[in-house]
């Protein structure tokens, strides 16, 4: 291989940045719409007469779905952010809001398919399809594990 064909110092890196962001970003958008979708369900299908919504128990999970959301968006825009000024730490950032779509946004997205009932395993509905988005893009930035390594070799 000639010397042009080859990447530039910090190449890599700066790709592998871009990628996880973009990742992060799209299982970002799919629990955000899980999240919609859910919460719009929860409202409107009874049970004993009730809204769902109305249950201590579903307002508490619906709860820790919005938490995990919150938390993966701010990891995913401080380390977007920092990705976009130059910063030192950016992989270290992504590497936590990667974490946070492998772990928290994972097990979200398994609660809102808890909340949707038989519905929320439906190929046809919408909800298939974000938790389809969410799992795929866990795989692929390599599980939360992974993610933990990755942080602990970059802030070592």
């Amino acid at each position: 291989v000639s010397a042009g064909a080859l990447l530039g110092a910090g190449a890599y890196e700066t790709l592998l940045g871009h990628a996880t962001a973009g990742a992060v970003a799209t299982a970002s958008g799919a629990l955000a719409a899980a999240l919609d979708l859910t919460t719009g369900h929860v409202r409107t299908r009874e049970q004993f007469g009730r809204p769902l919504a109305e249950f201590q128990a579903v307002t508490m999970q619906i709860g820790d779905v919005y938490i995990a959301k919150r938390a993966l968006d701010v990891a995913m825009w401080a380390g977007v952010w920092r990705l976009a000024e130059g910063h030192d730490d950016a992989a270290e950032v992504l590497a936590v809001a990667a974490w946070a779509a492998c772990e928290g946004a994972l097990q979200a997205l398994y609660t809102c398919q808890h909340l949707h009932g038989g519905l929320g395993l439906d190929v046809t509905y919408p909800l298939h399809r974000h938790f389809a988005w969410g799992k795929h893009y866990a795989h692929l930035l390599g599980g939360a594990e992974a993610q933990l390594d990755t942080i602990g070799a970059l802030v070592a």
